[in-house]
């Protein structure tokens, strides 16, 4: 019946985006194991509602976008759990890094180019790769195909954003995140206040 399909698949989308977010803290470190119980929940949700009659054309294409949705994502996850058991990155970084001579000083607490506005105090290489991620993510829940997205070309992107705002406002301290907009998966700059002196 629509009614009872419809109501499937809004609990199905609900233990969809719990999942995400509690692979997302896995990886972040928040969780010691990866959502083993919870990945075996929505297995069975899809198996369950993928055996129904579903009628109506419109449910129809919801449940095949979730499904599509959720195998990018399992995707995703996989691979980044094999990585962490091999001890490396999924993700290609580029081999230009300047010499330490050659690198512009700042504050470690001063954000830079790349990093993301809800972790500002670390600072490198490191936080771009974690913005990368972050964006790959999101664009692999949004059911985008990320597997060609590459890390040079983020990190690419990434300049040529910080560039355009710092002519724009002239600020010297930028912060980006990763924002999602009617399904949509933008990389999004800001300029942040300079930071007070005295204060580290």
């Amino acid at each position: 019946m629509p009614v009872s399909i419809e109501r499937e698949l809004d609990v199905l989308e609900r233990n969809l985006t719990s999942l995400r977010v509690d692979y997302e803290r896995f990886f972040a470190g928040d969780l010691k194991t990866p959502p083993v119980a919870g990945r075996r929940k929505v297995d069975d949700m899809f198996r369950r509602v993928g055996n129904s009659p579903v009628d109506r054309a419109a449910d129809q294409f919801r449940l095949q976008s979730l499904q599509s949705r959720y195998t990018a994502m399992t995707e995703l996850w996989d691979k980044r759990l094999a990585a962490r058991e091999e001890g490396r990155s999924i993700f290609h970084v580029p081999r230009a890094v300047p010499p330490p001579s050659e690198r512009p000083k700042a504050p470690k607490s001063v954000a830079t180019d790349g990093e993301s506005s809800a972790s500002v105090k670390a600072v490198g290489r490191g936080d771009l790769k974690s913005l990368f991620e972050r964006f790959c993510a999101a664009r692999a829940a949004a059911g985008e195909d990320v597997s060609k997205l590459r890390y040079d070309r983020f990190e690419d992107l990434v300049k040529k954003q910080a560039a355009e705002i710092r002519r724009a406002t002239g600020a010297t301290r930028l912060a980006f995140e990763v924002q999602t907009r009617d399904g949509k998966v933008r990389l999004v700059g800001k300029p942040l206040p300079a930071a007070a002196k005295g204060k580290p």
